[in-house]
């Protein structure tokens, strides 16, 4: 495909002259380029210094068609002398498409008090050409995708995030926030007729306030080897402004980790279920075929209270002749493949139809343990290519 070679050819080419330039030390000359990659990044780390990749690529999804995606990948230490605790990651993108969307994301995985403190959040625009099914299974397998049917304008903002402290062992307990707002234009006529659509209409306000349980055992949190990931989350989005709606969100989130043989060969795998009720607005519904589920699917195409999806992935990353500094043996280029499974309804009782997945990837370490991640995910009648830092789970 062009499109991943136009990709790598622009990163190498960055990371090429980036590095080159920012080194003065002629004994680099007499190491090939992965030893100088693998000197300068460890030098980085054993010094807690912060670290900017840079990247600009090509890229296409369902919802915003090819897309010019330009970031970048942030690291630091809160307390670069601190041997426990883990580097703080803030990848960060933003993109416009052929069909003229704009996207802005910024993610951020922050640890402090030697990885007591953990704190996880996430920006959101999008202005958008989009596409509204309708809530239901049967809605998203009927409707037609089509200007006059599920066309529309979208303008979405979202600022959420969470804050972690950890009480003994593995065990963390927290508070989480989010706010969003949607503004749709340009409603075709199938949608303006839609009962859920007009439950709420076009311009949605929320904010809620939660609670965050969670068990976590990963040896490395942005991309785990071994180890477990339990999180209940509750949030209640209540009448904190006029324009506010009243309901409840509760997630359970579970991932596991299981080293194959050496480091860098691991099988993950994750169920994860969201349950909305109350006065939920369609733009809250919870929905499947994200860049962090399934991938292949148009992000909204499936929405209803409830959903429960369940991924396998097999990610692995190619051996190297000569062992890294710290002894292991993976270089920095790997695959995935993973299969899944998922499906969305008004309770679980009528969770009857179940939408397929599967998909393939390439890896490319920007950053010890830190991916840049190419996917490309097919489903039913469905299929993306997607662009992005660090593993979907």
């Amino acid at each position: 495909m062009p499109g991943f070679k136009i990709a790598f050819l622009i990163y190498f080419a960055i990371i090429i002259a980036g590095e080159t330039f920012a080194q003065e030390d002629t004994t680099y000359k007499k190491q090939t380029f992965l030893q100088r990659l693998d000197s300068i990044k460890n030098w980085k780390l054993e010094h807690g210094r912060s670290t900017l990749t840079p990247y600009i690529a090509p890229s296409y999804s369902p919802e915003m068609e090819f897309m010019l995606s330009a970031g970048g990948l942030f690291t630091f230490k809160l307390k670069p002398e601190s041997p426990v605790l883990s580097r703080s990651s803030m990848p960060f993108s933003f993109a416009y498409s052929s069909n003229g969307s704009l996207q802005i994301s910024i993610k951020a995985n922050i640890y402090g008090k030697d990885d007591k403190l953990r704190i996880s959040g996430e920006y959101w625009l999008k202005d958008m050409p989009d596409n509204y099914w309708g809530v239901g299974y049967t809605n998203g397998r009927e409707r037609v995708k089509s200007p006059g049917i599920t066309g529309y304008h979208r303008y979405w903002r979202q600022f959420k995030f969470k804050v972690a402290y950890r009480i003994f062992a593995n065990f963390y307990l927290g508070v989480n926030y989010d706010r969003n707002q949607t503004t749709a234009s340009d409603v075709n006529d199938v949608m303006a007729a839609d009962e859920d659509f007009l439950l709420h209409g076009p311009e949605i306000k929320n904010s809620g306030f939660g609670m965050v349980y969670r068990y976590d055992s990963r040896d490395f949190p942005e991309n785990a080897y071994k180890g477990f990931f339990i999180e209940l989350s509750a949030t209640a989005y209540g009448k904190h402004t006029p324009t506010n709606n009243v309901f409840k969100v509760a997630e359970l989130d579970y991932r596991q980790y299981q080293r194959i043989v050496r480091k860098g060969s691991t099988l993950a795998w994750q169920i994860k279920t969201r349950v909305s009720s109350g006065d939920v607005p369609w733009t809250e519904m919870s929905m499947i075929g994200t860049p962090f589920d399934l991938r292949g699917y148009t992000w909204g195409h499936y929405r209803d209270n409830n959903m429960m999806f369940i991924l396998t992935e097999y990610r692995y990353m190619f051996g190297r002749k000569s062992p890294r500094k710290n002894g292991d043996m993976y270089g920095p280029l790997g695959f995935v493949v993973w299969a899944g499974t998922g499906s969305v309804a008004a309770n679980y009782k009528q969770m009857d139809k179940w939408l397929p997945n599967g998909g393939v990837g390439l890896r490319f370490e920007l950053q010890e343990r830190m991916n840049i991640r190419i996917d490309y995910g097919i489903g039913l009648e469905s299929s993306a290519f997607y662009i992005s830092f660090n593993e979907a789970f």
